[in-house]
């Protein structure tokens, strides 16, 4: 059952990726037709706003998905109705927080956009702000009730929640914009549709899962505890938020927004590169939390760190080797000309991190240890590393300089300290992990790799010889794998037979 529910969760996560960016490439489009580059302006530029107060959630809705996985695991489900209810006080207390700074800003909005904003403008975009804020609001509640579910791992109807929820998202605004051509109702639909959807979840977990919330006690050391917790994760929200954004405020403080515009077209790839690996990942705290409640649990979380890395090595691997040999044709097809560079500036930025996100799941090693403190100091040292290269570097080779910091920032602190801090204090030979997931995968990506980059070398230009070389790249791989790339269990898991040994 619970190997159903993470495999189904990942599959799911991986149809939730492919929904998102047929949305980013279809659907944007189709809603800037319908209310104009005007209102769509102030739509992005308040939703960019109120994007910022989302790090004061703290990222409640992990650690309620730790800790009650944790209790999962030493068969301490007592404790679950009791700790949902303390943080459904926190989460009502950080709404009243993201309520009074919400305030504090509303009133600046109109000095703030005078000299850009039409007076319209600024009535519009302030009716945006306070729909934008009060779905925040509900969505902290929800991310409670969201950790609630995943930590039974229950990843199936969770994920599928947010398949669904994003397909009705899509088909309201398509019907709803065709009658009603303004931004606001992009906002009531998502409000709407996050009300609804909380009400499902909470009960899925009481009259499924269960789970009826009630404050009997405060817990003070486990409030402490998990607050801790929450804290850490805190800080590494701030330290992402930092780090996606920190390229394109130096960008364009010393290149101009034009360079800004390349760059950010390299950072949406790579954004979809990045997500490739945490649908996997992120569906392992439960079963790492079960694992390392075993007596040799360390020996057990090793092969999963192996099984999951062989899986995202293939993804990751083949989209890195694919992009390298016709993304210059994939970029020329989707932008344009003018834009050669992104091609350069996403290598940059996927070739360093392909072996951190192939071993993420470490992370659900440490959420489950609680040890992420090395972790955020190690990020928070990562970003000054990343600020003043890219500040130095910029200088000289623009948004070329810019990857080159992110780039490095990738390989000194997630490649180099955080994989010795994993053998150093979790025990994990991750010379042996990384020679497990490579043995059998490399070879296949060569040899697909190779094929692709020689079809390309003839055919190439076109929309057509694009899509034909995606489909031998594809067969290439698939076939190598089937041969001689897939180990004994993952055959037997395809259930296509094969005596290989891992």
């Amino acid at each position: 059952m619970r190997q159903n529910q993470v495999k189904w969760g990942a599959i799911l996560s991986y149809i939730l990726i492919i929904f998102n960016t047929l949305y980013g490439l279809f659907i944007t489009p189709y809603i800037l037709g319908c209310i104009g580059e005007g209102d769509y302006g102030v739509y992005k530029t308040i939703s960019s706003l109120t994007s910022a107060l989302m790090v004061l959630d703290l990222g409640i809705g992990g650690t309620v998905m730790r800790y009650v996985a944790k209790f999962k695991a030493a068969k301490e489900d007592e404790k679950i109705p009791n700790f949902i209810a303390m943080n459904l006080v926190q989460a009502a207390i950080l709404c009243g927080v993201i309520g009074i700074a919400a305030a504090g800003i509303y009133t600046t909005i109109d000095n703030a956009y005078a000299a850009t904003f039409t007076t319209d403008q600024i009535a519009k975009a302030q009716d945006l702000f306070i729909g934008l804020i009060v779905n925040m609001m509900f969505h902290v509640m929800e991310n409670v009730i969201n950790g609630v579910i995943t930590g039974h791992n229950r990843f199936m109807f969770g994920n599928g929640v947010k398949v669904v929820r994003l397909l009705l998202r899509i088909l309201l605004v398509i019907i709803l914009l065709q009658f009603f051509a303004d931004s606001l109702v992009i906002v009531l639909i998502d409000l709407g549709v996050t009300i609804v959807f909380l009400l499902v979840e909470v009960w899925y977990i009481r009259k499924k899962l269960g789970v009826k919330i009630k404050l009997t006690k405060w817990e003070k050391t486990l409030f402490m505890e998990s607050g801790k917790y929450t804290a850490l994760m805190f800080l590494t929200s701030i330290a992402a938020q930092v780090n996606n954004n920190l390229d394109n405020v130096i960008i364009g403080a010393l290149s101009g927004p034009a360079f800004v515009t390349v760059y950010s077209f390299g950072l949406l790839i790579f954004g979809m590169f990045e997500q490739l690996s945490t649908s996997i990942s992120g569906v392992m705290l439960p079963t790492v939390s079960n694992l390392l409640a075993k007596e040799d649990g360390m020996g057990e979380v090793e092969n999963l760190v192996v099984r999951t890395g062989r899986i995202q090595f293939m993804l990751l691997g083949a989209a890195l080797t694919g992009f390298f040999c016709i993304g210059k044709d994939f970029i020329r097809i989707w932008l344009g000309e003018g834009f050669d560079d992104v091609y350069i500036i996403t290598l940059i930025l996927m070739a360093p991190a392909l072996f951190e996100l192939c071993v993420n799941v470490c992370l659900s090693i440490l959420r489950a240890k609680n040890m992420l403190s090395f972790r955020t100091v190690t990020l928070f040292a990562s970003t000054i590393l990343n600020a003043v290269v890219t500040v130095l570097a910029v200088r000289y080779w623009s948004y070329i300089g810019a990857a080159l910091g992110t780039a490095a920032s990738f390989i000194v602190g997630s490649l180099i300290v955080m994989n010795i801090y994993y053998y150093k204090k979790l025990g994990l030979n991750m010379l042996r992990i990384y020679r497990r997931i490579l043995s059998g995968t490399w070879i296949c990506l060569l040899i697909a790799g190779t094929g692709l980059y020689l079809f390309n070398y003839v055919f190439h230009g076109s929309l057509w010889s694009f899509a034909a070389g995606v489909m031998v790249f594809g067969s290439l791989f698939v076939t190598g794998m089937w041969l001689f790339g897939f180990n004994q269990e993952e055959r037997r898991m395809l259930k296509i037979g094969g005596n290989k040994n891992d």
